[in-house]
């Protein structure tokens, strides 16, 4: 994972962050989020962020958004944010971003502002992990690399896609992190997961669903 920036300045920067809601999308911390900016107000925003930190958070719009798209639908306060690494302007005004996730943040309030696009006071949330428990996250972790392998083998396609996953420099949680993204079933289950503090959980999470698709994968074998 790229080191772009550090605890310190990731709490500053959620202190006072636009925000970018989508409704069919949770921004998972350790992976690339690309988007393609159209809107005015996100045009406003992304064109800020670039002249600023380049900070931006990607709340999930709460079921009903449809009806309040144009304003300010509420969204769910526990949400990823990150930088945006990627940036191609367009000759109209519009943009290609890829924004690459740093981590979770929840929101305190929203703040009025003189700008198209929404903003917010949010609170860094850390990863908890229990005190000397790092051998027995480690093997767990062991444990999701052999059976993503496990996966993976005979089947080319999805190979190419884990094959960055399973390499033993991938820290912990970026690992965890970017296997969820890979096997969350839906959206809701993405939020779940983000919101999910102590890594031990999140863990657990994986592995359940890893261990029904290898079942799966060996009934049709």
């Amino acid at each position: 994972m790229i080191k772009v920036a550090d605890i310190a300045e990731m709490m500053d920067a959620v202190e006072l962050i636009p925000l970018f809601p989508l409704p069919g999308s949770v921004f998972i911390p350790h992976t690339m989020l690309p988007l393609h900016v159209f809107e005015p107000r996100y045009r406003d925003m992304v064109d800020d962020a670039m002249g600023g930190s380049g900070y931006v958070a990607v709340p999930r719009l709460q079921p009903g958004w449809e009806r309040a798209y144009n304003g300010r639908p509420p969204v769910f306060k526990v949400a990823g944010f990150g930088k945006i690494v990627r940036y191609e302007p367009l000759a109209d005004g519009r943009a290609n971003i890829v924004i690459l996730g740093l981590g979770r943040l929840s929101i305190r309030e929203e703040i009025e502002r003189e700008t198209l696009y929404r903003v917010a006071e949010a609170d860094l949330l850390g990863d908890e992990m229990a005190d000397g428990d790092a051998k027995g996250l480690q093997g767990a972790v062991r444990r999701l690399r052999l059976m993503l392998a496990q996966i993976a083998g005979g089947r080319p396609q999805l190979a190419e896609r884990v094959e960055p996953l399973l390499s033993q420099q991938m820290a912990l949680v970026p690992f965890v992190n970017a296997v969820a993204h890979l096997v969350l079933p839906d959206v809701d289950a993405r939020q779940d997961f983000l919101e999910i503090d102590a890594v031990e959980k999140r863990i657990d999470v994986v592995e359940t669903l890893l261990a029904g698709a290898l079942t799966q994968a060996v009934a049709y074998a």
